[in-house]
C-alpha cells in the first residue's frame, strides 16, 4: 500500500493544488472505508472457521456496528456506544433465538432496548440500542442454531473492538490546526477591512456595525475549530498512532483559547465604537490624523492575529522558530503604532465621551497585545515540550499510514522517527520548506 500511494503521489504532483488538496482530504476517508470493509469480511471469514452448517451475516453486521461505535469519540463515549450496540444486539439475539421476526417480537426488541438504554443511562446514544437490535433481528435467520448465532455475534463484537486498536483511525491534527488557522484568518480579515474603511471614510454607525458583524461571524469558525480540537484530543486517547508521539492537543487548545480572547476583545472594541459613533459622516468622532493612525493600528492588529494563527499551525509541524520572530516583530510594530495613536488621542480629547471611546479602543488593543505576546507563547511552547520529552510530532505519516502496528511493536525501542537514524544508517531528510511567511 505504501508503494501504491508513493506512485499516486508522483502522479498527482503535477496536478493543480486544489486537486491535490482534495485527494489528500479524501485519503483518510477511503482508508476508513477500507477499515470497515476489512472488519466485516474478517468477521465472516472467522465465522466460517469456528462454526459449521448454515451461516448468516450477524457477525459481520455486529462488527460494523461495534467498529463504528469504538473508532470515534473519547474512550468514555466509545464505551457508552459499544455498550448501546451490545445491549441492542443481546436483546435481539435472545428474541430471535426463541421467537424470530414478527410484528410483536419487533415491538419487544424496540421497547426492551429503549428500556435498557434508559436504565443504563446511555443518554444521547440511547437510539443506538434499538437500531442495533432491529438490524440484528432482521439479519438473523430462524433456521440458524442458537449457539451458532451466539458465536457469530461474539466474533463480530471481538473484531469490532480489536480492529480499531490494531488499525486505529487517523488523528486529524492537520484538520484541527487548519481550523484554528482559519479562525485567525477570519479575525485578521475583519481588522484589515476595518482598517481600509476607517482610513478612507469617516467612522459612522453603519460602518461599525459591518465590522462588528464580521467579527461575530468568526464565532462559527471558533465553534468548528473547537470541535476539531476536541476530536484530536478524543481520538488521541487509546489510539496506537499516538504511541511515541508528542501530544499537540494542548498547543491547539491554548492557541484557540487565545484567539477566542482576541475575538472577545475585538467585539468589545467595535461595540464601544458603535455606542459612540455618529449616524452621519459629517459628525465624525475622529480627526483625520487620529483616523489615519487608528487605521494603521487596526491593520497591525490583523497582521499580529494572522501571524499568531500561522504560528499555532506551524507548532504542530515543528516549523515555529521563524514564525515566532515574525509574530514578535509584528507585536513590536503594533506597540509603536499604539503609542502614536495614544499621543494623538490624548492631544484631541475635548470631553468625557470622547475619552471613554478612546479609552475603550486602547484597552482592547492592550488586551490583544497581552494575549498574543510572542515571548509568552514561546515560553509556553518550551514548557509543553519539556512535558513531551524528545517524542516527535505527529506528522503526515501518523495521519495517513495504513497500519501503524509495525511502529507500535518497536516502541519504546529505536523507532523510525523523523530526524533519527534508520537501520540503514541513513538520516531522514528534512521536510521541504513551505512558503515564506509574510512579515
Amino acid at each position: 500500500m505504501g508503494q501504491v500511494r508513493a506512485v499516486l503521489t508522483r502522479v498527482w504532483a503535477g496536478r493543480p493544488t486544489s486537486v491535490r488538496a482534495s485527494a489528500s482530504r479524501a485519503w483518510p476517508v477511503l482508508v476508513n472505508l477500507v477499515r470497515m470493509t476489512v472488519g466485516g469480511v474478517l468477521a465472516y471469514l472467522i465465522t466460517l472457521v469456528v462454526t459449521d452448517g448454515p451461516i448468516d451475516l450477524t457477525g459481520s453486521l455486529t462488527a460494523l456496528l461495534v467498529m463504528q461505535a469504538s473508532a470515534t469519540g473519547s474512550m468514555r463515549m466509545a464505551l457508552v456506544r459499544v455498550g448501546a450496540v451490545v445491549t441492542g444486539v443481546g436483546v435481539a439475539l435472545l428474541v430471535s433465538i426463541f421467537v424470530g421476526l414478527t410484528w410483536w417480537s419487533l415491538a419487544v426488541v424496540i421497547f426492551s432496548s429503549l428500556l435498557l438504554a434508559r436504565t443504563f443511562r446511555l443518554g444521547n446514544q440511547a437510539l443506538e440500542t434499538p437500531i442495533s437490535g432491529m438490524l440484528i433481528l432482521a439479519a438473523a435467520g430462524q433456521e440458524i442454531a442458537a449457539e451458532v448465532r451466539l458465536t457469530t455475534t461474539l466474533v463480530g463484537a471481538v473484531i469490532g473492538i480489536a480492529l480499531p486498536l490494531l488499525w486505529p483511525p487517523a488523528i486529524p491534527v492537520p484538520s484541527a490546526s487548519g481550523a484554528v488557522r482559519r479562525v485567525a484568518a477570519g479575525l485578521a480579515a475583519a481588522f484589515r477591512d476595518a482598517s481600509v474603511q476607517v482610513d478612507e471614510r469617516p467612522v459612522t454607525r453603519d460602518s461599525v456595525e459591518g465590522h462588528l458583524d464580521a467579527v461575530r461571524a468568526v464565532t462559527g469558525d471558533i465553534g468548528r475549530a473547537s470541535d476539531e480540537v476536541s476530536r484530536v484530543r478524543d481520538i488521541w486517547r487509546w489510539n496506537t498512532r499516538a504511541i511515541g508521539r508528542a501530544d499537540v492537543g494542548p498547543l491547539l487548545q491554548t492557541g484557540l483559547e487565545s484567539l477566542q480572547a482576541c475575538a472577545a476583545a475585538a467585539r468589545a472594541l467595535f461595540i464601544a465604537m458603535l455606542r459612540e459613533a455618529p449616524e452621519e459622516a459629517s459628525a465624525d468622532a475622529f480627526s483625520d490624523d487620529v483616523r489615519s493612525a487608528y487605521a494603521v493600528v487596526l491593520a497591525d492588529l490583523g497582521e499580529c492575529i494572522d501571524a499568531f494563527g500561522r504560528l499555532v499551525e506551524a507548532e504542530t509541524q515543528g516549523e515555529q522558530a521563524q514564525l515566532h520572530e515574525v509574530l514578535d516583530e509584528n507585536i513590536e510594530l503594533l506597540r509603536e503604532t499604539r503609542a502614536i495613536l495614544t499621543e494623538l488621542m490624548l492631544a484631541e480629547v475635548d470631553d468625557t465621551e470622547q475619552w471613554l471611546l478612546r479609552g475603550s479602543i486602547l484597552r482592547a488593543v492592550d488586551e490583544i497585545l497581552q494575549v498574543l505576546d510572542a515571548r509568552t507563547r514561546a515560553r509556553n511552547h518550551d514548557r509543553w515540550r519539556s512535558t513531551q520529552g524528545d517524542r516527535p510530532l505527529p506528522g503526515a505519516t501518523t495521519a495517513s499510514e495504513l497500519v501503524p502496528l509495525d511502529r507500535v511493536l518497536r516502541w519504546p525501542g529505536v523507532a523510525r522517527w523523523p530526524g533519527r537514524r534508520r537501520a540503514t544508517g541513513q538520516v531522514t531528510p528534512p521536510p521541504a520548506p513551505g512558503p515564506a511567511p509574510r512579515g
